[in-house]
């Protein structure tokens, strides 16, 4: 069912590239309010002594306490508003400041949010601190993203990209951040060579020039075929099709169901009368944990499109599963008179959460950051995070309609939507994602202008080798020695058929 693709010295590549991985383990970290958040304040929802302050008495729910449909819908809309706020400004902001003063930025609104909703204790002191810290994961979210898809190299950026899943802390923000894409661009090559030293751990100096050239020919190609950046950009010739992947993944993590979950997954067993929902919740974020780790060396071994399709299809399955079971027994779910449907729902969505950690919210991201070009990167991922904030709205407005008790009462029924908004993702995925792994940006970049095929993508023999490639090739001839030259030579031959393809 899949294709091997790994090979020995791919597998010891990835012991030379161990600096780039401990460096992008700990910028990655930037996930952590992001994923702690959305967990607290799920727990939050069901919580006797929050429910005492900013819900209600209801001697219907099991623990005699329920929160409105509209403190319940604006503590979980409030954050995507803010981060749509912030995607704005990274789109007018572009690539002006870096990616460390985007993080350092986010970091900022987190600790002021924080400080407001310790301090304050009532619904508009709540609501301002929800604000901002939508506002902070706005920037913390797409500047993470794109800071370890232009470090990491090609073979690894997947994987590396699937660490944002992973993590469960934030810190670790003070060390070497510099941007070597940046420096790169900005013509500060002996900068961007120290940068890429740092990161990766490259001793070879030949090595290293070769990859500075490599990222400064590409921005200068496509400087010179697309001179400027402005909105429309994104939607004219091979860059619609770019951008539209890109915002198409963003928008699949949001059907996958994650989002949902990790709102109001407490609240949902609660409402479903599963036993110890705490507990059950507990342990299944420790297997989905496990899932996301396995996501590393999957996408590494495995395709994109693979995982998602697949895993996609796993989804939908447990999805409607866990609908069916609620749908058949009713109210029946609680372990006093429904053991067996009470078993089945929490099984199906530990399952879940761990088909989805592994095919499903890692590689979407890496895709997302992966598909835009370079010289729109920061405009793409900056406009993607502002739709991902909408549509996390969208699940955060509507969801408590669908699930509180005061409202339609559906509970797990609201699987069936989920479920076929996972087949739809898969049927997406094999029409129209490409399949990106092993290549580096700047053979995407030939890709897209060749306007190759979805399907055609891994088998596609481009012009442009990699970097690593082009060494290997020379060294094993003659005494191995290589220079820069001969990756110039390489970008020399190429520029022209660019050139002439795009005009």
């Amino acid at each position: 069912m899949f294709a091997k693709t790994i090979t020995p010295d791919h597998q010891s590549r990835f012991w030379a590239e161990k600096r780039i991985i401990a460096i992008s383990f700990f910028i990655t970290l930037a996930y952590f309010q992001y994923g702690y958040d959305s967990a607290a304040i799920a727990g939050f929802q069901s919580m006797r002594g929050f429910l005492m302050i900013y819900g209600h008495v209801d001697p219907k729910t099991p623990i005699g306490y329920n929160i409105s449909t509209d403190v319940q819908r604006l503590i979980q809309s409030l954050i995507n508003i803010g981060s749509f706020v912030s995607a704005f400004a990274i789109y007018f902001l572009g690539s002006r400041i870096s990616r460390r003063l985007g993080l350092w930025i986010g970091c900022a609104f987190a600790f002021l949010s924080v400080s407001i909703m310790i301090g304050v204790k009532n619904l508009a002191g709540l609501y301002v601190g929800r604000l901002l810290l939508g506002m902070s994961n706005g920037f913390l979210v797409p500047y993470n993203v794109m800071f370890v898809s232009e470090s990491a190299p090609s073979l690894l950026r997947g994987p590396i990209l699937g660490m944002t899943i992973l993590q469960t802390s934030l810190g670790a923000l003070f060390g070497i951040l510099v941007d070597n894409y940046t420096n790169a661009r900005e013509g500060e090559e002996e900068n961007a060579i120290n940068s890429i030293r740092r990161l990766r751990g490259i001793k070879d100096e030949a090595l290293l020039r070769a990859e500075v050239e490599d990222i400064r020919s590409a921005y200068e190609i496509e400087q010179e075929l697309h001179a400027g950046v402005h909105l429309m950009d994104m939607f004219r010739g091979t860059d619609l099709r770019r951008t539209l992947l890109s915002y198409g993944c963003v928008i699949g993590g949001t059907c996958t169901g994650i989002t949902f979950m990790a709102g109001f997954s407490v609240y949902l067993f609660m409402m479903a009368k599963v036993g110890k929902p705490f507990h059950w919740v507990m342990i299944s974020l420790v297997v989905a944990l496990t899932g996301n780790m396995l996501s590393f060396p999957a996408m590494r071994i495995w395709g994109r499109r693979q995982l998602i399709i697949y895993c996609s299809i796993g989804s939908a399955a447990m999805w409607l599963g866990m609908a069916i079971i609620y749908t058949v027994s009713g109210s029946k779910t609680s372990t006093d008179d429904g053991q067996g449907a009470a078993k089945g729902l929490v099984g199906l969505s530990i399952v879940y959460g761990w088909v989805a950690g592994v095919g499903q919210a890692g590689v979407l991201i890496a895709l997302a950051a992966e598909i835009p070009s370079q010289r729109l990167r920061s405009q793409t991922v900056g406009t993607g995070a502002g739709i991902n904030a909408f549509f996390g709205w969208m699940v955060s407005f509507f969801s408590p309609y669908f699930i509180n008790s005061d409202k339609l009462n559906w509970g797990p029924k609201y699987g069936y939507i989920w479920g076929g908004s996972n087949l739809i993702l898969a049927v997406w995925t094999w029409v129209f994602v490409p399949e990106t792994k092993g290549r580096s940006l700047e053979q995407l970049d030939e890709l897209f202008e060749k306007r190759v095929g979805a399907r055609q993508f891994s088998s596609y023999v481009v012009a442009r080798p990699l970097v690593d490639d082009i060494f290997t090739s020379h060294g094993e001839g003659g005494n191995g020695k290589i220079t820069p030259e001969h990756h110039v030579e390489h970008r020399e031959k190429e520029a022209p058929a660019l050139a002439e393809r795009t005009v």
